[in-house]
């Protein structure tokens, strides 16, 4: 996938989560030991092109289907991704969906988010 950052062009990086699906993270990185993002500090993951990074670097260059926030952190930092296909974008957003909820099949998932849809408090 693609990593957008700050006043630079788009960098070239393998996401995995780790062996235990507690972090997701990438290399290569000069900084590997913060190459990381803890699955239980991830806030929202959003789809398309919604961050104040997108909105200044990647306006009309990347299809909207392909790309993907992940807000983490006390600070709310974005991590923004761009993939080489909608599927997976789609795969990526929907997987961490599943981790940061704790769940394990598809239909739990869709139940929970009924449920939050009806009763959102």
């Amino acid at each position: 996938m693609i990593k957008l950052k700050r006043g630079t062009k788009g960098l070239v990086r393998l996401f995995y989560l780790d062996e235990h699906r507690t972090r997701l993270r990438w290399r290569p990185s000069r900084k590997s030991e913060k190459a990381k993002i803890l699955i239980d500090s991830i806030y929202k993951v959003t789809e398309g092109r919604q961050s104040e990074i997108f909105h200044r670097q990647a306006e009309g260059n990347f299809d909207p289907s392909c790309c993907f926030t992940i807000y983490h952190g006390n600070h709310m930092e974005s991590l923004d991704l761009i993939t080489s296909n909608p599927e997976e974008a789609r795969t990526w957003i929907t997987g961490l969906k599943y981790l940061m909820a704790g769940i394990s099949d598809e239909d739990s998932l869709a139940k929970r988010q009924r449920t939050h849809d009806q009763y959102p408090f």
